[in-house]
């Protein structure tokens, strides 16, 4: 018995080391994720993201790419993607916008949306799909694995007489227009009085259309990306027309109320599929976000 009892004791001793040092080896993995500089480099004569990925220390966010180095600096990827990429997302922003039937741009002779690419995001502005924080102060934890990144694009002519541009958002996973609004282009303050080189666009709500009209317009933007406007073919979900801010402006949104994040996960500012776009007096494109294909399944 005396024997037995004894051997049992050595055997909760072994496991008892080997808990500790497993405890040890999983807090110093916990909080040693440091960088470690294991090829004697000159930390302090990295300046560029090349440089420091090239040193081999951990990319530590992404869209852009940020690597850190072991002294806690941080060096953003500031080089644009491949032109090939790229072509991809503006071709498809054109065939959303109806390019070459853009009216913006009849009579012109150079009927052409002309883009120039801004920088890339984790997500659209408006989603994400996030963890909320367990302790305080509030915080969230933006997973990578419900990351939606987007191409940021901005149209170099002016939209209307406001000096206005039209900015897009792609995501770069499935070459899908996400979201388009108006925006001031850099260099240009909001507010900024009308200059003769945008006014010649005139006026987003004159001469005014009737809303179905407009209605047809809008309708016909969408239909323009079929694989992911699919969603307005559910029977169990029909568009809701609403009145935006501006009197002259009308808007149509479809919501998959029905859906549900998988427990632990919140959305913002939405947390379901939607899709919603609002258009001008005059029939133009004012804002458009389309989320139906950005949760998980």
């Amino acid at each position: 018995m005396t024997k037995h009892m004894t051997n049992k004791a050595k055997i909760y001793a072994v496991i008892a080391i080997v808990a500790v040092f497993v405890a040890g080896y999983g807090v110093h993995h916990l909080f040693g994720k440091k960088p470690q500089n294991k090829g004697n480099i000159d930390v302090a004569s990295i300046t560029t993201f090349e440089q420091c990925s090239k040193a081999g220390f951990p990319i530590i966010k992404h869209y852009p790419d940020q690597c850190q180095t072991p002294d806690g600096r941080i060096f953003a990827n500031e080089n644009p993607p491949s032109e090939d990429e790229l072509a991809k997302a503006e071709q498809v922003i054109r065939t959303f916008m109806g390019d070459w039937d853009h009216p913006q741009f009849q009579g012109s002779e150079n009927n052409h949306i002309n883009l120039v690419y801004v920088t890339q995001k984790r997500h659209p502005s408006n989603f994400a799909i996030y963890k909320p924080a367990s302790q305080p102060p509030a915080d969230y934890d933006f997973a990578e694995e419900y990351d939606r990144p987007v191409y940021i694009f901005q149209q170099k002519e002016f939209a209307n007489d406001r000096c206005q541009v039209y900015e897009y958002q792609v995501a770069i996973k499935t070459k899908q227009v996400v979201e388009v609004g108006l925006v001031f282009p850099e260099g240009l303050e909001a507010g900024a009085a009308i200059s003769g080189k945008c006014s010649k666009y005139g006026s987003m709500d004159t001469p005014s259309k009737n809303k179905d009209e407009i209605e047809q317009i809008a309708f016909t933007y969408m239909s323009r990306d079929p694989e992911h406007t699919k969603f307005l073919i559910r029977s169990d979900i029909q568009p809701e027309y609403f009145s935006s801010k501006s009197p002259t402006q009308h808007g149509w949104q479809w919501e998959d109320k029905s859906y549900k994040l998988p427990e632990g996960l919140v959305s913002d500012p939405f947390p379901y599929p939607m899709l919603k776009i609002i258009m001008s007096g005059n029939g133009k494109l004012v804002y458009y976000l389309n989320t139906t294909d950005l949760f998980p399944n």
